[in-house]
């Protein structure tokens, strides 16, 4: 990519931010007005010419104004970003309302994206954690009907999974509290994979040093636990405020829009690619080379890992590529830094209990 002149530089900044706010194409004569440039009318559109052969600038057919291209937002998020952070009282505000103490994990992620798409009027998404890596912390059993005994298991954290399971064998309820008290006790302190894996093992190795109740207790608990934590959350919020910009209002745009929030897989496989950046990842869904959905086509995606050193999800907006970016990125970072902030807290790990 060839490097641009002082000149180039300005007027391209110029023209990003007044279509950022504008979402029209951008003439010569706004240009002279706001870049500080003291060019001639014919200066000024050779430069937007010559802006317009590197591909940093492309001409609607129906406009004698020019629109900034994916490239010209990539050198501007690089290179010429000027962020505004928020306030102190803003932050303050953002990690209260996250830090409810009454508050799951769940319904704390949900809140994370309300807040997401609430200050950035775009869409707001949270990947929730990985349940596989959450500690046990216990788990009970109750008869639910004829053939079938509801597990309550839970994580650290607030985390809380339920799971019917069928069995073939009917068992009482005293006999289900000492299940779940033999496995609390060996149990508790394991993640969630680290337990499934042992009971696995303590199963195939029981012959007769198990007493029949531990065995029976495993065998339940395998069942019950055995997919849990399969399926990662996507949260999405903010959906309506789409419509609220120029890109959108056509219905077939939002359309295939709706389309790819429902491309589950493929989005987290977009926004997992966050979890190895040490800052905010801006992302241009243009090219199939990127993985998107391909109703993310001309959008542009802002996230962050959330976690610490051992990230646990991932904070994004999504929105059309003309998007506040010097607003929206301290948000998404505020956001992440406060869950990262809570997690450390809540999910300190615990000691395992076994030998």
């Amino acid at each position: 990519m060839p490097s641009l002149g002082q000149r180039e530089t300005q007027v391209l900044a110029t023209i990003i931010e007044s279509y950022i706010a504008s979402a029209s194409p951008v003439g010569s004569r706004a240009v002279a007005e706001h870049s500080g440039l003291h060019l001639s009318p014919a200066s000024m559109r050779a430069t937007m010419s010559d802006l317009t052969d590197l591909g940093y600038l492309e001409q609607p057919h129906t406009s004698a104004g020019r629109v900034p291209t994916a490239r010209a937002f990539r050198l501007y998020v690089d290179s010429l970003l000027r962020p505004l952070p928020l306030g102190s009282a803003e932050r303050d505000a953002i990690a209260d309302e996250l830090s409810r103490q009454e508050l799951e994990i769940s319904g704390i992620l949900r809140r994370a994206a309300n807040l997401l798409s609430g200050h950035a009027r775009q869409l707001g998404m949270v990947v929730a954690p990985s349940e596989d890596e959450a500690r046990w912390r216990s788990i009970e059993f109750a008869p639910a009907a004829e053939g079938l005994v509801l597990a309550v298991l839970m994580l650290e954290g607030g985390l809380v999974r339920t799971r019917t399971v069928r069995v073939d064998e009917r068992y009482g309820q005293d006999e289900l509290v000492r299940f779940g008290n033999y496995l609390n006790e060996h149990f508790r302190g394991l993640s969630l994979s680290e337990a499934r894996d042992r009971i696995g093992h303590e199963l195939a190795r029981a012959g007769s040093r198990l007493e029949e109740m531990c065995v029976r207790a495993l065998a339940l608990s395998r069942r019950a636990v055995e997919h849990m934590g399969d399926d990662r959350e996507l949260i999405v919020n903010g959906t309506l405020n789409m419509l609220d910009h120029a890109e959108f209002t056509d219905v077939g745009r939002m359309r295939d829009l709706l389309a790819a929030i429902e491309e589950r897989s493929r989005l987290l496989e977009l926004l997992d690619r966050t979890l190895s950046e040490r800052d905010v990842r801006i992302t241009f869904c243009q090219d199939v080379t990127d993985g998107a959905p391909d109703g993310l086509r001309g959008c542009s995606v802002i996230s962050a890992a959330y976690g610490g050193d051992t990230p646990r999800g991932v904070v994004s907006v999504v929105g059309p590529l003309r998007m506040d970016y010097a607003k929206i990125v301290p948000v998404v970072q505020c956001v992440s830094r406060a869950l990262t902030q809570l997690f450390r807290e809540r999910f300190a790990a615990a000691p395992s209990r076994l030998p």
